[in-house]
């Protein structure tokens, strides 16, 4: 798992590099085990029988085809890949995902340079002699005439550097720098990036104990005030529950990079609180957000998607109808629940809620020593689950979208069949960010594998190619989403 762990992160984080000011500090820097080594953990047991699937193979054709495409977008700004790139990239992305690798992203002329140094077995230094010149042919034709990248592959003891450009990465240099020891050893994956216009991060994946740790740093555009709002739990969150998530300070944390306006016509709320409960049919997370005007919240929400329902639209983009009175927003006919959201006054501070099925009827408040450990004055966000018990109401949660548009339940895709056997395998999780000072908040997660529920089923929803819409679903044909 977390060979597709470090995929998501890697193509997740490059996906964010959109920066274009010339600097000799690396934009993004990574050092990799390779999926082989996770194969073997012992510090991991979890992590081990996850990645030992008989499911996880079939997962990794569309991992290596995704970190190839994300790859082809980064470094030319384009999504027009030629065939012929494509399939070197591919052959390529599967020894990066598999190999021990060290590699860093520099902004050079022509835009984005890479240098990557594997270890390879012997039978794939070939692929890498045959493939690299390819590909990095393709990415510079794409750049236009202007482009005077010199790309080059060394071999080297039990080393093959590739660099796409040695005028921004002179072999030797580079060999030496890459290969040096690792500042982090003993670790799974190190990963650094300092993007201009997105937070500084830097995280460290390491085994330990059974779990995976992950320790990290994040420096934000915006310095993050040292008084936070006192924590204000709904009182109508109850036990048993399975997953419970409380955030503040995201609207610092997340300035510059992230704005919520363009979805939903407002900021990030003040606090939010994210929980789910168990049955036994898949019971949805519930949540709620502290906003001082809720109800001018469910009005500009509504603004922004009412004109994809009928009768609004001659052409709906989705099943059903949304409703909205005075503190309601109501989703009907288009699934088989009625999500709705709702603003409430009644609360110490007032609400928005989303309910999809009603919480199990119980009188008992949050465990006290769950509560006792978010409620510390640096915390920005605390995140505990039984990962097994969030895999399974997050895959259902973010399949929502895609019925309302008339697109088939996903159960049987690669990526969801890997997801539910995997889910029952990991236990629990906890993760932690904390206000370090104005300028740096601290990620702590103890994990079997090292992700979150929500984060596995992102990735399988990532990985898993888009259903296709079903004749007829909507009150007319919906538009293809691409």
């Amino acid at each position: 798992m977390l060979r597709l762990v470090l995929c998501l992160v890697a193509s997740l984080a490059l996906v964010a590099a959109n920066a274009a000011d010339p600097a000799a500090q690396p934009e993004i820097q990574w050092r990799f085990v390779g999926g082989r080594a996770l194969q073997t953990q012992t510090n991991a047991p979890v992590l081990k029988k996850v990645l030992t699937l008989p499911e996880t193979s079939a997962v990794g054709p569309s991992m290596s085809r995704h970190l190839a495409e994300t790859w082809w977008r980064i470094a030319t700004g384009t999504t027009n890949m030629p065939a012929v790139a494509l399939e070197a990239g591919i052959a390529l992305a599967q020894d990066l995902l598999q190999s021990a690798s060290a590699g860093e992203v520099l902004r050079g002329k022509a835009g984005r340079e890479v240098a990557v140094a594997l270890q390879l077995p012997a039978d794939r230094v070939a692929v890498w002699e045959k493939r690299w010149p390819i590909w990095a042919g393709a990415l510079h034709a794409i750049r236009g005439p202007s482009s005077a990248s010199k790309p080059q592959l060394l071999r080297r003891d039990s080393w093959v550097l590739a660099v796409s450009d040695v005028t921004t990465h002179p072999m030797e240099a580079t060999l030496t720098r890459l290969t040096a020891p690792p500042s982090s050893p003993g670790s799974l994956l190190h990963w650094q990036s300092v993007v201009p216009g997105h937070p500084a991060v830097e995280l460290t994946f390491v085994p330990t104990n059974g779990n995976v740790r992950v320790e990290g740093t994040l420096r934000p555009i915006q310095p993050v005030p040292e008084q936070l709002p006192e924590w204000r739990v709904p009182g109508f969150v109850r036990e048993p529950l399975v997953q419970f998530t409380a955030a503040r300070g995201l609207g610092p944390l997340t300035a510059g990079w992230l704005d919520p306006k363009p979805s939903t016509g407002s900021g990030w709320p003040n606090q939010m609180f994210v929980w789910g409960q168990p049955n036994r049919s898949f019971r949805y997370p519930y949540f709620a957000a502290q906003y001082d005007d809720p109800m001018g919240y469910l009005k500009r929400l509504h603004g922004i998607y009412r004109g994809g329902f009928a009768p609004e639209s001659a052409t709906p983009r989705y099943k059903g109808e949304l409703y909205a009175n005075t503190n309601r927003l109501v989703l009907a006919g288009g699934v088989p629940l009625a999500p709705m959201m709702e603003a409430m006054t009644g609360e110490k501070r007032p609400l928005v809620t989303l309910a999809m099925i009603p919480l199990v009827k119980t009188t008992n408040p949050p465990s006290p020593e769950m509560l006792l450990q978010m409620n510390r004055p640096d915390m920005l966000v605390y995140d505990f689950e039984f990962t097994s018990d969030s895999i399974r109401q997050w895959n259902a949660a973010l399949q929502l979208p895609d019925l309302l548009e008339g697109r088939s339940v996903v159960t049987t895709t690669p990526a969801v069949r890997w997801l539910l056997a995997a889910g029952p395998l990991i236990g629990e999780c906890v993760t932690t960010v904390t206000r370090k000072d104005a300028n740096h908040a601290l990620i702590r997660r103890k994990s079997p594998v090292g992700l979150s529920g929500l984060e596995l089923a992102l990735l399988a929803k990532l990985l898993d190619p888009i259903p296709p819409i079903r004749l007829g679903a909507t009150n007319t044909p919906a538009k293809t989403r691409n």
